[in-house]
């Protein structure tokens, strides 16, 4: 995985990409790459990579990269989210779940889109507090990878 995204990144410098474009392309990809709901990640990466000019490539890479990082990171969105606000007693057993589905549609589909609406906000404050601690690193990670591969 590290030697495709390696390998990515040589391609770019190559094609005169700044490693500062190229360390916002990866560091947006990645925080996009946590966003709490599946099946926006995508499509948000391809918005952040126009709004901004980044490399569409890099960005969705980082992004697809992260993605079982993503459905790691649900239960613990659910698990702060419960504790921070009251939505109520949250189970996390797929079985469970199952059951509350079957049992009551309409009032699964409201705690769980208002535990989403909390969960995007959490998301949104965790992904500027990352941006200021990834974009440095990242940045000088590529800028040491460029020397190295000259």
């Amino acid at each position: 995985m590290f030697k495709k995204i390696a390998s990515l990144v040589l391609d770019e410098l190559k094609k005169g990409a700044t490693p500062e474009k190229l360390s916002q392309g990866l560091v947006t990809g990645i925080l996009i790459g946590i966003f709490p709901l599946i099946g926006f990640t995508t499509l948000m990466s391809i918005f952040a990579g126009f709004l901004f000019k980044l490399n569409q490539i890099v960005v969705q890479t980082a992004n697809c990269i992260m993605y079982p990082v993503q459905i790691i990171m649900i239960p613990i969105y659910i698990k702060v989210v419960s504790m921070i606000f009251d939505v109520g007693h949250v189970p996390l057993r797929p079985d469970i779940l199952i059951t509350q589905f079957k049992t009551d549609p309409a009032g699964f589909l409201r705690q769980y889109a208002i535990i989403g609406i909390y969960a995007v906000g959490l998301w949104c404050i965790l992904s500027v507090a990352l941006y200021l601690i990834l974009y440095p690193i990242v940045l000088k990670a590529v800028i040491k990878f460029k020397k190295g591969r000259r």
